[in-house]
């Protein structure tokens, strides 16, 4: 009530903003009695019509419920009809389903029993063929029931598959004895395998050779698919890798392959731990005997049957090479435990390998006898002997009396080359050569470990050579070993670049890299035909690189500190001579270099020659600059800053300077006053003439101060018009204080 009271004061309030104004009392009063009639009207007459509307209604409920009723029984009626009708369909789908397996089983049961009518029509035709020594008849037979397999595998004929497996083997087992029979003759006849002893020279006749293309045509069509062949059990993981030989190669190589046998195992003086070159030797010579007849008679014949992809000669070669490596796994672990016979045997594989590779072209794709050497625990033996052996020859070529002897070779002198080094460097190579063949980068990765070891041994080891060395430089081996570590650190930087290190660069990268993903799983690394060298960044032997460059620039700076050091030593007088009160040169008919300057220069004369006889071209090179740049220093710093001169002592300074020490290097370079700029400014400084070197000096405070206008003349362009650019202007004023003839402000 409260609420309606005030929505009503508030209407009146909104009504009557002034409460003066009240004419529309009357106005409001007739307008609320208006809505008040119309509402009791309103309310009148929905009480008159709700029971009308109500009645409606619940006939309109009634109706509809009627028709729900009679909806529902018509649904339950249909429905019943239709069950029926579906159990009826039913019983007709399962009589159909029985009748379609009934006639499945009967289709399964005549192809089954056709499938067996063609085998046996098959076999015995075969069996007919081969009683009437048909044999091209009887291997299209049998290539017939080797397609209907084909064609049956995979199929619900389980049995019947394994019956025609097992006739297939019996007719495979039957017609291989036959022809292998007649292939052995046919062998005899031609003189098969060919031997130093069964008339070599003696030629097959073309009917011989014709019948002998023929049977490797027939054993090529009765070989069994891979699906049907039984594998032999294989005694080693290193076997894995040889594929299987074609029938009729594995039937050539039978002989040799039994030759082998005999005189290579068991008691045979033949077979000896020491002499593995022996059956390498054996096997080389029976490929090279017989590739040219089986690239002549057999291969035409495999390329006729389309089998172009099959080589017969890496045949022959894979079937030897299969032959040495079950010799070479029966017995490398006895002889890993006899470090002379297990050297040597590892020499000869890597020989047999490179003669394979090089003089019969076998693919490096084929399995190898490297395979022998890479296994975990002759793999580790192999690395220790290399490393026991190169450390041997390391001191034996060290401890030589004639290590540090240059050579001498024309191509090596200007190098200065020692023994030493050479021998050394000869060695990597040989390593390098060893294991470049090995197919895996992991492999040869463990190798180039074994080159930077060895590389830092021996740069270690003449560091402890120069420590046992007298005090005097030039007089000790210092410079033999300065130019061995300056040709083995080019030499290195050459071998950076070749292809082989390039890879193995690529590869331990590869390596670094999967090493810090852990989560990959894997820790190897697989060969890889064509690395991505074009972003790779250094080589593998940078850090040994930078090591070797580091120490000579240290002994290159221990000659130069020797030579200076007897320079100096002569250059007391010099130094001290009477700068301020000398004579002028122009008082002398014929000007000569200072007397106390003799001996200084005579030292660094014959010095300089020394080293040019000693160091190598490259190394004198950088040798000479070192000391032209010292000598600069020393003539700027303690003869120049350090005196004053006269007019006199000027020019006998700058004759001593320019007549005197820049010939002394003009020898080895055309512009010798660039190595000496400061010496060179300080003396035209000092023999400018007084009114010219007053102006200048006064010049050049005046464009330091600091008050001086931005358009006055620069120091430095003030210098270069007098010729001097590598001073600074105050260094040039110390220069012109120096000397006696000015007044200093």
């Amino acid at each position: 009530m409260e609420e309606a009271k005030q929505k009503v004061i508030k209407s009146l309030n909104e009504e009557f903003k002034d409460v003066k104004d009240l004419k529309k009392c009357h106005e409001l009063k007739t307008r609320l009695e208006n809505q008040k009639s119309e509402i009791e009207k309103s309310l009148s007459l929905a009480s008159s019509e709700v029971p009308s509307k109500v009645s409606a209604a619940i006939r309109n409920v009634e109706e509809t419920s009627h028709e729900i009723n009679k909806l529902s029984a018509d649904f339950d009626s249909l429905s019943c009809t239709v069950t029926n009708q579906l159990e009826k369909v039913e019983a007709v789908n399962n009589k159909m389903k029985e009748y379609i397996e009934k006639i499945e089983y009967l289709e399964r049961s005549v192809a089954y029993l056709q499938c067996v009518k063609i085998i046996e029509d098959l076999s015995n035709n075969l069996e007919s063929s081969l009683s009437e020594k048909d044999d091209q008849r009887s291997v299209q037979l049998f290539i017939s029931l080797c397609e209907l397999n084909e064609q049956l595998e995979g199929s619900k004929y389980q049995h019947l598959v394994s019956y025609l497996h097992d006739i297939i083997h019996f007719w495979h087992n039957l017609l291989k004895q036959k022809f292998s029979a007649e292939f052995e003759e046919i062998l005899k006849a031609i003189k098969w395998p060919f031997l130093s002893s069964n008339s070599i020279l003696a030629t097959p006749t073309s009917e011989s050779l014709q019948k002998f293309q023929n049977l490797i045509e027939h054993l090529v069509h009765i070989q069994l698919p891979d699906n049907l062949t039984v594998h032999s059990v294989v005694t080693s993981t290193l076997l894995v890798d040889f594929a299987p030989l074609t029938l009729p190669m594995s039937l050539l190589l039978r002989p040799l392959r039994k030759r082998f046998l005999f005189h290579f195992h068991g008691s045979k003086q033949t077979n000896r731990p020491d002499k593995p070159e022996w059956y390498f030797t054996q096997v080389l010579t029976w490929i090279r005997d017989h590739e040219q007849f089986v690239g002549k008679w057999v291969q035409p014949t495999l390329n006729k049957l389309g089998i172009t992809h099959i080589s017969a000669k890496v045949e022959l070669i894979r079937g030897l090479v299969q032959v040495v490596v079950e010799k070479l796994h029966a017995d490398l672990p006895h002889l890993q435990y006899d470090d002379v016979l297990f050297s040597h045997t590892v020499d000869e594989t890597l020989g047999f390998e490179r003669e394979l590779r090089e003089s019969f072209n076998y693919p490096s794709s084929q399995p190898s006898v490297i395979g022998v050497l890479t296994q975990a625990q002759i793999f580790v033996k192999w690395i220790h002997m290399e490393k026991k052996y190169a450390t041997e020859k390391m001191d034996a070529m060290l401890s030589s009396e004639t290590a540090w002897l240059p050579l001498g070779t024309p191509e090596l002198d200007e190098l200065r080359v020692t023994e030493c080094g050479e021998s050394f460097l000869s060695l990597l190579l040989t390593i390098t050569e060893r294991y470049s063949s090995l197919p895996q980068p992991g492999h040869r990765l463990q190798f180039l470990d074994l080159q930077l070891e060895l590389l830092d041994d021996f740069r270690v080891r003449m560091l402890q050579l120069l420590h046992e060395e007298p005090p005097d430089p030039l007089s000790s081996r210092l410079p033999a070993i300065l130019n061995t570590l300056s040709y083995l650190a080019s030499v290195l930087q050459e071998w950076g670049g070749l292809t082989h290190f390039l890879h193995l660069q690529y590869y331990k990268v590869r390596f670094d890299h999967s090493s810090t993903h852990v989560h990959d799983g894997e820790d190897h690394i697989s060969p890889c035909q064509d690395p991505d060298l074009e972003e790779l960044e250094g080589t593998v032997f940078d850090d040994i690189l930078a090591y070797l460059l580091r120490t000579k620039s240290e002994l290159i700076g221990q000659l130069c500190e020797a030579v200076m050091m007897d320079v100096m030593a002569r250059s007391r007088e010099y130094r001290k001579d009477k700068w301020f009160a000398m004579a002028s040169p122009k008082e002398l008919v014929n000007p000569s270099v200072t007397p106390t300057a003799c001996p200084m220069f005579q030292v660094l004369a014959a010095k300089l020659h020394q080293l040019q006889e000693i160091l190598s071209i490259p190394l004198f090179l950088s040798a000479w600059q070192t000391l032209a740049k010292n000598m600069s220093q020393f003539i700027y710093e303690e003869v120049i800053l350090q005196n004053s001169f006269n007019e006199g002592g000027a020019m006998q300074l700058q004759y001593d300077m320019t007549r005197n020490l820049f010939p002394l290097f003009g020898q080895y370079t055309q512009k010798p006053d660039t190595y000496f700029a400061p010496v060179k400014e300080a003396c035209l400084l000092l023999n400018l003439p007084k009114g010219t070197a007053l102006l200048l000096r006064e010049t050049l405070k005046l464009s330091q101060k600091e008050d001086a206008a931005d358009d006055g003349p620069q120091a430095a362009e003030v210098l270069a018009d007098v010729g001097v650019h590598t001073l600074s202007p105050d260094k040039a004023i110390d220069i012109l204080n120096l000397r006696t003839d000015l007044t200093i402000m």
